[in-house]
């Protein structure tokens, strides 16, 4: 079997022992395999054959060990993707780049996320439609031995997101979260996709119990404000994925890591978690832009889109006027 070496090596394992084992001059033997004087006196001062590791034992760094503890840390803790995992760190280490850290998880071993904690799913690619597309979806959890129901839209390019605690999931509350949606986003809506529950639609009822040639009134709101209502079909819930994913980002922030004494408790928690993901968070889908920062900059590229200034989401009162 062949013997692997350092790439840089000059001489064998059978060149060394020779080395080693002969009492001829250290002269001599560099001479002989015609190797430097050094190289010959360091195998003669050997005990071993081997070659060692060369370089320094911790990799070059502007981080300090420490620093390196805490990134690996938060990595262990969180398997946050790598841009999300710098927006977080970047605060506290000022220091930190999206190359220095991702060498920092590679020299540590940690720069993939284990394959079960990361499942790779196949999906389709959705086609490409103009900001104002819609995915609505209800949510049900418990809150203190009661049932909630959260309604919650998103739209499907700028990612903006909106959502209203409810009671019930009545259709009087999905008409008024349709009318609060459609106050909310500065631009024109031309498209919601919904599943086909109760709430939006009557293609889920027996056909025994459609209302005969009436339109259900959340559809008919929609084509009131010149919205295109869509439903996924049956069984295929992945078509209003993206909301899905919404909502378990939602619960995750906010039912799973803070306990509530109080629904209030929850509905000021949830309007600080909307204002932060809608205002500040940056979304690797928008280029590391929040939604806001997107829709800022389609209001300067497209202002035929608006309904008014966007502007009117900072703090302060309202006083921009609507844009036609």
């Amino acid at each position: 079997m062949g013997q692997i070496l350092h790439k840089r090596a000059k001489t064998t394992s059978l060149v060394r022992q020779e080395i080693q084992n002969s009492e001829k001059s250290i002269n001599f033997m560099a001479k002989k395999h015609n190797i430097s004087w050094a190289t010959a006196k360091k195998w003669r001062d050997r005990d071993d054959s081997y070659d060692k590791k060369m370089g320094n034992a911790r990799a070059n760094s502007v981080l300090s060990a420490d620093e390196e503890i805490v990134i690996c840390e938060a990595r262990r803790k969180t398997w946050l993707a790598l841009d999300d995992l710098l927006d977080h760190l970047q605060l506290a280490i000022p220091k930190l780049t999206r190359s220095n850290l991702h060498r920092c998880l590679k020299h540590h071993g940690i720069s993939r996320v284990p394959q079960e904690m990361s499942p790779k799913k196949k999906s389709g690619k959705f086609r490409d439609y103009e900001i104002g597309y819609l995915h609505i979806d209800i949510t049900e959890f418990y809150l203190n031995r009661r049932k909630w129901y959260l309604f919650v839209a998103i739209d499907r390019v700028s990612k903006m997101c909106f959502a209203q605690l409810f009671d019930s999931k009545t259709l009087d509350n999905s008409l008024a979260f349709l009318q609060n949606v459609m106050k909310f986003y500065p631009y024109k809506l031309h498209r919601i996709l919904t599943d086909n529950g109760t709430q939006f639609t009557y293609r889920g009822m027996p056909k025994a119990l459609h209302p005969k040639k009436k339109r259900h009134p959340f559809t008919q709101l929609c084509l009131i404000n010149g919205i295109k209502h869509k439903l996924t079909k049956f069984y295929s819930p992945q078509t209003n994925g993206q909301v899905e994913k919404m909502n378990d980002i939602i619960k995750s922030s906010t039912l799973k890591y803070f306990h509530y004494d109080s629904i209030e408790q929850f509905s000021s928690s949830l309007a600080k978690f909307l204002n932060y993901y809608n205002l500040q968070k940056p979304l690797k889908s928008l280029k590391r832009k929040s939604p806001y920062d997107f829709i800022l900059q389609k209001w300067k590229q497209y202002p035929k889109l608006f309904n008014k200034n966007p502007y009117h989401h900072c703090l302060g009162l309202d006083t921009y006027l609507p844009c036609f």
